[in-house]
């Protein structure tokens, strides 16, 4: 229960024991973002509790929200110096243009057109972002899990009216929105960062859970 907040902590925690580490092989290049990145979870940790109130609730009459909705932290890559053999993360990042992504979500979620938003995401990142995966890190976990809380609203929708319950459809929304107002500035640090990944420092890289999403056929 309080997956929202544990999830969190989790992260912080995790921030925190690697960014000695990262600091140390980059000479303190990495210092200012990871101290940035904390700092947005710390803030973030504050809200945390209006959802962990309602996933409590719900997953005490058997539905698992926000329980689905967020990967575990345990599932983050140990610290590793170098990154995989099979990373070339020499090759210098490709700029994106979100653009016509951000005009899209934005329109999707004020029309609750979570099909839509989900296959916008998945998209994006298949065409977009597959290609360079020592990069644009932070962007690529905000729009996985922007697909994963898309496609799991109806589900969870389902799963609530099965045993009479309110969806909490409102929450996931708010969640997509927070998300979403995040993208320019994930957009902004990865475009930063990405000379000092491209030094052979797998910041980022290593640190954010994988979210597996990219059809929906997973959540059935």
């Amino acid at each position: 229960m309080q997956d929202l907040s544990r999830h969190l902590k989790e992260a912080i925690a995790l921030n925190l024991e690697r960014m000695p580490l990262y600091a140390d092989l980059s000479d303190g290049k990495t210092l200012p973002f990871s101290k940035k990145l904390i700092r947005s979870e710390k803030t973030l940790l504050y809200g945390a509790w209006i959802f962990d109130r309602i996933g409590d609730r719900l997953q005490e009459k058997g539905v698992p929200y926000l329980k689905d909705e967020f990967v575990e932290m345990a599932t983050v890559p140990t610290f590793n110096p170098k990154y995989p053999a099979e990373v070339d993360y020499r090759t210098p990042i490709q700029l994106i243009d979100t653009e016509a992504l951000m005009l899209a979500l934005k329109k999707h979620i004020r029309t609750r057109d979570f099909e839509k938003l989900h296959t916008k995401c998945v998209t994006f990142l298949k065409t977009k972002l597959s290609e360079q995966t020592h990069v644009y890190c932070m962007l690529r976990h905000l729009l996985e899990s922007m697909a994963l809380i898309s496609a799991l609203v109806p589900v969870q929708a389902d799963r609530c009216q099965k045993l009479g319950l309110k969806a909490p459809t409102a929450y996931s929304i708010l969640l997509l929105h927070g998300h979403y107002w995040q993208l320019n500035k994930a957009k902004k640090m990865d475009e930063k960062v990405a000379p000092i990944q491209q030094s052979g420092i797998p910041f980022l890289f290593q640190d954010l859970p994988g979210i597996a999403i990219y059809g929906r056929q997973l959540l059935k």
